[in-house]
């Protein structure tokens, strides 16, 4: 055994193992290759390990003639990210109108917050937060990341961290009036000076008066849309004009534009492409960005897959309102590019959307007898063990699933608004306890009218909510529901509750098309609608615009009105057993099951 390198015996069984060079354990991250020869045979151990050490030498030469990124290109890589953003948010200045003062100071602490996110990233080495980006600009400039040394593409991402936080200081100082920022990352003052030392060619009779701008312009015309669509996409999310998920939904939008019309400078594509595109997208299945038939597959082999299939395994296309979201997406960037000089006209406007949808595809909303079966069942009854929510036993836990559907109901607020409530937020005016939902960081809104005063149903506090919130505040946490934590595109701390409030009510047999935890909301609008409340009442209540002129003056109502807007809503939910004074013996608990009784 000892005459045969790198082989060695575990158990019966022969096995491979090298040693990797210390210069590509990082990229490996392995410090030995270990495998199986599958063999108790030594001469066909020995034979089979000289085939496997072949393999191994031609994976290290591989990896050692993958290129690197010199200063030069990483300098340019960051100026081009950092003057694509300001670009972008110049060119929505010179768009649009004034900025209020409020939204002025939110995107003031919104850019500050980026910039400790991208240190805190760097700091903490998590380089993966800048991969989309990374590989994007990359794009632009001719590069595959695949074709670079793994540690070339770290060194990458490492570089547009750094750029990141002079971009959202540089959008901070916009914001504080301040447009003469100049950057402090050594790659990015290095490429500036570069571009301003840059010898100016010498002019004669002949020469063009700005031959530097129109050298400047007639690049962007023959990018292709793949390049121009990512940097597109970065700038929207950088500038926060688009949220994370909208921007995750535009990018898999580009992506099908790319697939069902290729990938072209902008102004090869006509509005017959977007006339084409329409009439592909809007046939998709509604399953096909979720069913696994569908992974990996052209928008062509999408929709032959489907026709192929059994009439009862087929499924509803796309909705007219998906496709608008789409034309939307691909509209904006249109509208930018003809604002640059890159398209001549935006070829997605002047199409049509129904706005009527299908009953089945409409929300619905829970009716009485729905919620009295759903108030019914384990969460509220009592269920074997905090593992075991579905199944009835006599353990009832007053977390976030037991609260949120309660609250929502009660209330007509948004999901995201409940789940990120923090406990300072429960307050107390004029004798009426409250929830003062606000867009104080690290809180989100939808909109600026999404900015109340929620009384809080006399329901939820004999049922103990404030009681929960103190207990919270005497475990120093500053959530009123701090388990729940965030996910999705946009970090959204309801993002694992919604998949579970999906699972649970299949579980228990509730599951409908069309009725979800939105659906409270329209429960609890309805029942305040048909206690004859106002309409501008309700509409201070849930945070929506009132439309026509009465709007224009009635700018708020007080929280007396609120609060009786809020008792109108009257359900039967029987739930006797979970007051205080009733208890019938379930063991009741907070969020935690160590906790003391609510």
């Amino acid at each position: 055994m000892g005459s045969i390198a790198n082989v060695v015996l575990r158990g019966r069984i022969f096995h491979f193992r090298r040693r990797v060079p210390d210069g590509l354990r990082p990229t490996l991250r392995l410090k030995e290759l270990v495998r199986s020869l599958e063999t108790t045979d030594l001469r066909a151990a020995k034979a089979r390990c000289c085939r496997v050490y072949l393999a191994s030498e031609s994976l290290f030469t591989a990896l050692y003639a993958m290129p690197m990124l010199t200063d030069d290109q990483l300098a340019r890589l960051v100026q081009d990210f950092y003057g694509t953003i300001l670009d972008g948010d110049e060119q929505g200045r010179l768009t649009y109108a004034a900025i209020p003062a409020d939204m002025r100071e939110r995107r003031v602490t919104q850019y500050e917050m980026m910039a400790a996110q991208a240190r805190d990233a760097l700091a903490c080495n998590r380089l993966e937060e800048a991969g989309f980006v990374t590989v994007a600009m990359l794009r632009k400039q001719g590069i595959a990341a695949a074709d670079l040394e793994p540690r070339a593409v770290a060194k990458a991402r490492q570089a547009m961290l750094r750029a990141g936080i002079d971009v959202a200081e540089a959008l901070k100082a916009r914001y504080e009036g301040d447009f003469n920022f100049e950057p402090r990352d050594r790659l990015l003052k290095m490429q500036l000076a570069a571009l301003h030392e840059a010898p100016k060619a010498p002019r004669t009779e002949n020469t063009a008066p700005h031959p530097a701008k129109k050298e400047a312009v007639l690049p962007h015309a023959t990018e292709l849309f793949s390049a121009v669509a990512a940097a597109f996409r970065n700038t929207q999310a950088a500038t926060n004009t688009w949220d994370n998920q909208t921007a995750s939904q535009a990018g898999a939008t580009f992506r099908l534009f790319v697939d069902t019309c290729g990938d072209r400078p902008l102004a090869a594509y006509t509005r017959k492409d977007a006339g084409y595109f329409r009439s592909l997208v809007e046939r998709l299945p509604n399953d096909y960005g979720k069913h696994p038939r569908y992974r990996n597959l052209t928008v062509d082999e999408i929709l032959a897959a489907h026709e192929a299939l059994p009439d009862k395994q087929r499924t509803q296309p796309i909705t007219q309102r998906t496709v608008k979201r789409h034309f939307s997406a691909l509209s904006a960037l249109w509208t930018a590019a003809v604002a640059r000089d890159e398209a001549a006209a935006n070829i997605f406007l002047g199409f049509r959307f129904s706005n009527t949808r299908k009953a089945s595809e409409q929300r619905a909303m829970w009716e009485r007898d729905e919620l009295a079966r759903l108030f019914a069942t384990p969460i509220w009854t009592g269920c074997a063990s905090p593992g075991r929510r579905t199944t009835p036993g006599t353990l009832i836990l007053r977390d976030e699933k037991f609260w949120l559907p309660l609250i929502a109901v009660f209330s007509g607020m948004r999901q995201e608004e409940i789940c990120q409530l923090h406990a300072e937020d429960i307050r107390q005016d004029e004798g009426i306890w409250f929830i003062d939902i606000n867009d104080r960081p690290p809180r989100k809104l939808k909109n600026a009218t999404a900015v109340r005063r929620v009384p809080i149903h006399s329901q939820l506090i004999r049922l103990g909510f404030l009681a929960h919130v103190d207990a919270q505040r005497r475990r120093r946490q500053d959530r009123v529901f701090p388990l729940l934590e965030p996910g999705g595109a946009d970090g959204r701390l309801g993002h694992a509750f919604t998949k579970w409030f999906t699972r649970y009510r299949r579980d228990v047999k509730l599951y409908r098309q069309g009725l979800d935890f939105h659906s409270f909301r329209h429960t609890a609008t309805t029942l305040m609608h048909q206690a004859g409340t106002a309409t501008a009442v309700i509409d201070h209540v849930t945070g929506h615009v009132t439309p026509g002129e009465t709007a224009r003056y009635t700018k708020r109502s007080s929280l007396s009105q609120l609060k009786a807007a809020i008792e109108t809503i009257v359900i039967e939910l029987g739930l006797a057993h979970l007051l205080p004074e009733t208890g019938n013996g379930s063991r009741s608990t907070s969020s935690r099951p160590s906790a003391a009784k609510a």
